[in-house]
């Protein structure tokens, strides 16, 4: 996936926040991504790779849910 990961905010978080059940869930997530310095290069590989091992891309990436990146891909 690239050494952006390595330099990712979420590096060291519970992967969990990143798939929210909640709207008050989602915006913790956003925020989390909001100070990230590797935030365009996960929007981006979010952007480029609808699937990881076969199964659909989900949760939020680079700040975007999978929603937004549905929508953005129509």
């Amino acid at each position: 996936m690239g050494n952006w990961r390595d330099k990712a905010a979420c590096r060291d978080m519970d992967p969990d926040l990143f798939f929210p059940a909640t709207r008050k869930e989602e915006r913790l997530a956003l925020k989390a991504c909001s100070t990230c310095p590797a935030i365009r290069e996960c929007a981006r590989y979010a952007a480029e790779h609808a699937l990881i091992n076969g199964y659909p891309l989900q949760g939020i990436w680079g700040g975007i849910n999978r929603s937004r990146r549905r929508n953005r891909n129509e």
